[in-house]
This record gives structure tokens, C-alpha cells and sequence, in this order.
């Protein structure tokens, strides 16, 4: 129900630059192609086991309130195997690895700023990504790197896609638009300065957002701007909620 259509053409894109590249190095050898995707799933084993060591695994003496999230909207999946690490780190931040097991990863920061209802979609946002599929093929991509320049030009157009199908699942477990929208300015503004907020003059900001020149900026991120999620999760509220 909630992924996005403009996923599959995008993964299609991106995956088209990723053969052409894979043909250029096989040229040099087709092993070190296979290597590479080795190295990106051994990558992705070996964080798992560095969040377990350096961050704190939630559960149910450790932030219950945050495992019940994780529990409930897990089972809402059926995603079978999820765990949720707080990683000390002052940007408000969040994001999802894992190939078989699932890990969500929250900034401390991000646990302190946000409130229960934002912190559940943030958490229905980042399962989202594991159960659409989308961490099994970033695992296979990350010897490109992470948010770099080469990766976001390469991959950037999936994976923008990604994070509305994301968005569309934390709307559809938490069937909450307000707080979808604020976890976002927040996380572009952070906390203290969201209570300053005006918020007609940005609601004046997403209409006319959106423009060509916007457009060619997202070319060098791996996340649609924040007013065009915005714009995004609005419109699919407002078609699939409202009324309904």
C-alpha cells in the first residue's frame, strides 16, 4: 500500500549505472567486481556487531517505551527480527542496516528532542526501509560509499525514492500527519528553534518549493528535500485518510 511508484524506475536508473560501471571494472578483473559485493555484505555484518558494542541496545529495562514502538510496529510488518541501538552523537539523526536481521539506529540527540508520537514515526519510517527490501540493496551498493558524491549521483535516485516509500509506512502505522511533519522540521531546524517556528511563512516555503533548480540540487543528496517529503506525505495523506 505505501511504496512508492516512482521506486522501481529509479532503483532501474540507478542500477543502469551501476552495470555500466561494474562492465568498466570488469574489464579489469570480473573477481574484483564479486569482491566488492562481498565486502559490502561482510560491511554491513560488521557495523551490526559495532552498534552492539558501542551503543546502547534498547529493550525492555533499557528505554522500554522505545522497544514497545519497535514491537508493535514490527509485528504490524511481520518483520521478525529487529533490534534499536541510541548512539551517542549530537545531530538529530536516524537510519536502518541489515540484510536478515533488522537495526535502527536513533541519535541520542534525536531521542531527546523528539517527543513519543514523532519518535514512533521516525521508528515506522526506518522499519519501512528494511521491509520494503531497501537495506538488502544498499548493503550490496556500500562499497560505493555512503553519502558521498560518487554514491548519491549513482544511487541517489533510488534511494530518494526510498525515503518516500519510508515516509508512506510511518503514515500508514502511525496515522499521524502532524507529527510526520514536525519529526521533519525538526530534524532540518532541531528542536529549540521548531518552537520559534512560523509556521505560515513555511507553508508559504512548500508552495513554491519544488522548482526545476530544486530539483537538480536533490542530484547531489541521497534524501529528497524536507519540502518535498512534506509535499509528498501531504498529498498521500490526503488521498488514502482523509474522509476515509
Amino acid at each position: 500500500m505505501f511504496r512508492n511508484s516512482g521506486e522501481f524506475i529509479s532503483l532501474f536508473i540507478s542500477f543502469s549505472l551501476l552495470i555500466l560501471l561494474g562492465w568498466a571494472l570488469s574489464l579489469i578483473s570480473v573477481y574484483f567486481v564479486l569482491f566488492m559485493i562481498v565486502i559490502g555484505i561482510v560491511f554491513i555484518q560488521l557495523q551490526q556487531f559495532y552498534y552492539l558494542g558501542d551503543s546502547v541496545r534498547v529493550h525492555s529495562n533499557q528505554f522500554p517505551e522505545i522497544f514497545e514502538i519497535l514491537l508493535e510496529y514490527s509485528k504490524m510488518l511481520g518483520v521478525r527480527k529487529a533490534n534499536i541501538y541510541i548512539k551517542q552523537d549530537p545531530s538529530l539523526n536516524a537510519w536502518t542496516l541489515g540484510i536478515s536481521t533488522c537495526t535502527v539506529v536513533l541519535t541520542s540527540a534525536l531521542v531527546e528532542q523528539l517527543s513519543t508520537k514523532e519518535l514512533r514515526f521516525v521508528v515506522a519510517h526506518e522499519l519501512g526501509h528494511f521491509k520494503a527490501g531497501h537495506t538488502k540493496i544498499t548493503s550490496l551498493t556500500s562499497p560505493l560509499g555512503m553519502n558521498n558524491p560518487f554514491s548519491n549521483l549513482v544511487m541517489g535516485f533510488y534511494e530518494r525514492q526510498t525515503e518516500y516509500t519510508s515516509d508512506r509506512c510511518g503514515l500508514v502505522l502511525t496515522r499521524n500527519i502532524d507529527s510526520a511533519v514536525s519529526s521533519l522540521i525538526k530534524l532540518s531546524i532541531g528542536a529549540e528553534l521548531y518552537k520559534k517556528l512560523n509556521v505560515d511563512g513555511y507553508i508559504q516555503q512548500l508552495n513554491v518549493a519544488g522548482g526545476f533548480g530544486l530539483k537538480l540540487g536533490e542530484l547531489l543528496s541521497n534524501h529528497p528535500l524536507t519540502t518535498n517529503r512534506i509535499k509528498a506525505m501531504t498529498y498521500f495523506w490526503n488521498k488514502n485518510f482523509i474522509n476515509k
